[in-house]
């Protein structure tokens, strides 16, 4: 079976990421097989890979908000990143910030910064589904972000824009962190706007 053979099988599963399990079951290959074949198409170019046991083809990569998710699961993007997406925030993030419930992390791939931040398994709520990846609501974006300003002593971002939030929605999320520090951040916020 030649390269182009085993991309479209893939393809055709709609697989834009495999693992060698994947595909070992996607070809009934063996293990040592599976093995050989990544190392020889890593070694080609005709494979990307990420992480470890993470490939994807380089005519058709994922997007870096699903590879974000797909390196380190569970997460979902957050803080400032999701702050510049729904525009709560004017800057554009460089790195790609996810929440996760497993310990922090932090991964370099082709320049751009995939940095995973630890919250409370409690707090690890509030998020959407997007095609292939997972995204906080605004509000518990804001949250997220709040609560490491309040227990890192990070500087507050001046140029946040609130006022299309739900306020309520903001309180129920800052409950999860129980966080005095956090729940004034809050106060504070919403006494300017």
């Amino acid at each position: 079976m030649n390269y182009i053979q085993v991309r479209d099988i893939l393809k055709n599963k709609n697989l834009d990421t495999f693992s060698k399990s994947t595909l070992m079951m996607s070809l009934n290959m063996t293990e040592a097989a599976a093995v050989t074949l990544l190392k020889r198409y890593k070694k080609k170019k005709y494979i990307r890979n990420p992480k470890r046991n993470l490939y994807f083809f380089p005519d058709n990569p994922p997007s870096i908000f699903a590879l974000a998710y797909k390196m380190y699961a569970p997460s979902y993007i957050s803080f400032e990143t999701a702050l510049s997406i729904y525009g709560i925030i004017p800057e554009v993030a460089y790195s790609v910030i996810s929440a996760t419930s497993k310990a922090t992390r932090e991964f370099i791939f082709e320049n751009t910064t995939y940095k995973y931040l630890k919250i409370k398994t409690r707090a690890f709520t509030g998020y959407i589904k997007k095609a292939d990846y997972f995204i906080a609501d605004p509000e518990k974006a804001l949250v997220d972000y709040l609560y490491f300003v309040a227990i890192e002593g990070k500087s507050l971002n001046d140029r946040l824009d609130v006022s299309k939030l739900n306020f309520q929605k903001i309180t129920q999320y800052a409950n999860l962190f129980q966080n005095n520090s956090l729940n004034k951040i809050i106060e504070k916020l919403y006494v300017k706007h």
